[in-house]
Formats: C-alpha cells, structure tokens, sequence
C-alpha cells in the first residue's frame, strides 16, 4: 500500500535504544529494533533544558550532539505530515522535516510492521505498509 501520510503515524520505537549512528552522505540512527531512520538534509536535536542544536549531514561538527543519544531509550516516535519526532525517556526530541529541493529523510521499520516512510523534494510524504511479518 502506498499512501501519502495525512494523520500522524505512530512509530513502533517505545523502548528502543538507539544502537548505532552512522554517518557518511547521510546520518543513519539504528534503533535497537532493527528500526532506522536515515536524515539527507538538515535535522535537529532539542535538549530537555531547551537548547535547540541544527545538525547537517556533511558537516561532521554540527553531528556531535546526536552522539548523546547513544545507547538512550526512546519514549515514542511520531510522523506528522512531512516531519518526524523521535521523543527520549530523557526529554530529547530529534526531529526532521521537509526540503524543497530535495529529499529529507527516510524511515523504516523491517521485520514489524514493514513501514517505510520517504519524504520527497518539496515534501511530499509516502508512507507504504510493506507484505511481511505484522508486530507481534
């Protein structure tokens, strides 16, 4: 199924850890789950205390405050229109949005409920429901 995503989509990450972060073109963040989420354009990381960090794939630097993230629980995560929210127990919010120029980011979920989430240049949003193992 193919869809453009309207409603917010729950995403099955509570209680996840992030695992890995890899970076090289693009940032990946590897979700205990197998679950990942790969950022293509700017993203940012929000500190329970306010802070508010912009990150930039190519711009090794401005990723150090994702690496905090390491290893910390997830509470819940969110797709809303073209921005994805990935809230920690800890208070931290990673999120994402669109690009007019170019597509900003990538979301799957392999082996759950096989969703894949791909926003598009300008921000459109397509969200497919994968055959395959439902959540158990």
């Amino acid at each position: 199924m193919t869809n453009s995503a309207r409603a917010p989509i729950q995403l099955h990450v509570a209680s996840d850890a992030i695992d890995a972060i890899a970076i090289d073109t693009g940032v990946t963040v590897s979700f205990s789950s197998g679950a990942t989420l790969r950022f293509e354009t700017a993203f940012s990381l929000s500190e329970t205390d306010g802070p508010h960090t912009f990150m930039k794939p190519g711009d090794p630097p401005s990723l150090l405050p994702l690496l905090t993230l390491h290893a910390k629980a997830v509470e819940r995560g969110t797709v809303t229109g073209a921005r994805v929210a990935v809230r920690f127990a800890s208070g931290a919010l990673l999120e994402g949005s669109s690009h007019r120029d170019r597509p900003s980011w990538h979301w799957s979920e392999p082996g759950r409920a096989r969703l894949d989430i791909d926003v598009l240049t300008g921000g459109e949003v397509v969200a497919r429901t994968l055959p395959g193992r439902m959540p158990s």
